[in-house]
């Protein structure tokens, strides 16, 4: 999967591995196990349904982690799959990046809401 995945990234063609059956399911598990609900408006007292599963690492930074719910930093255990409402996810990501790939491809990341 990983080497998949890296070509998928030189490819520029990353929206592949998010129709993947692999992915689908466990996006679907974590969206179920977080309740459907934006974990970032959850924190401060909102609630707002979830539209997608956001990597904390991201999958471009680290592919072997695409598929892990969690990640290890300095020993400790955090989670690496967060669902997130679409106003939470893209302020997830650096804006002026994501705007200047909107611009080109008309698309705000490539989970393609």
């Amino acid at each position: 999967m990983d080497k998949w995945i890296g070509r998928l990234i030189a490819e520029d063609k990353l929206y592949k591995f998010y129709k993947c059956k692999e992915w689908r399911q466990l996006s679907e598990a974590v969206m179920k196990e977080n309740n459907y609900e934006c974990q970032h408006c959850k924190a401060r007292g909102f609630h707002k349904a979830a539209r997608s599963v956001h990597h904390v690492q991201w999958v471009r930074r680290h592919p072997r982690l695409a598929l892990s719910r969690t990640y290890e930093y300095k020993g400790v255990t955090y989670k690496n799959l967060i669902p997130l409402c679409e106003d939470c996810h893209n302020k997830e990501h650096d804006k002026s990046r994501w705007m200047i790939k909107r611009e080109k491809k008309g698309f705000v990341n490539e989970e393609r809401w």
